[in-house]
């Protein structure tokens, strides 16, 4: 009798080709000067719009909790990558606000990003993948409203977990 084999899923498989991406986008902003970034941070500059976004919508598009978001942007802040400032369309709000250091972080990853994402690109080619990815990424996204994580319902596991 053969022993069982692990299974190994497209989730598992996604999973570790997106923490690779992670830890390789990691050391490449650590190797131009922003070593204070691990990837926990990554969701703010991930959903942050240009003219600021309000805590609650961050937390939303990240799928953290509000508290987590806080903590990080509180943290954020305090190394000089974002600032909260008065939302001008409702004076009782705040927008959380990349300062200059913040755009130059999401500069830089932008443009690490599209070098990881080429580089993985040639990967899935070689592979025998044929085609891009993206499109048919969002597409799919889509059909399940979660294209815009800001205005997608939450999965049934997220609400359950929030009982």
């Amino acid at each position: 009798m053969t022993p069982p084999q692990r299974i190994v899923t497209l989730i598992s498989l996604l999973r570790r080709t997106s923490q690779l991406m992670v830890d390789e986008i990691t050391e490449r902003l650590e190797a131009a000067g922003f070593a204070d970034l691990p990837p926990a941070y990554h969701p703010i500059f991930e959903n942050i719009d240009p003219e600021g976004t309000r805590l609650t919508v961050l937390a939303a598009r990240a799928r953290l909790t509000h508290q987590s978001m806080g903590e990080i942007v509180a943290e954020l802040q305090r190394r000089g990558y974002v600032e909260r400032v008065a939302d001008p369309t409702d004076g009782r709000a705040r927008l959380v606000c990349l300062t200059a250091a913040g755009r130059d972080v999401v500069r830089t990853a932008i443009r690490e990003i599209a070098a990881i994402e080429a580089k993985w690109q040639q990967r899935w080619r070689r592979a025998g993948l044929k085609g891009e990815l993206r499109g048919p990424f969002e597409a799919a996204l889509r059909q399940e409203d979660v294209g815009d994580p800001a205005t997608a319902q939450p999965s049934p596991a997220t609400a359950r977990a929030k009982r």
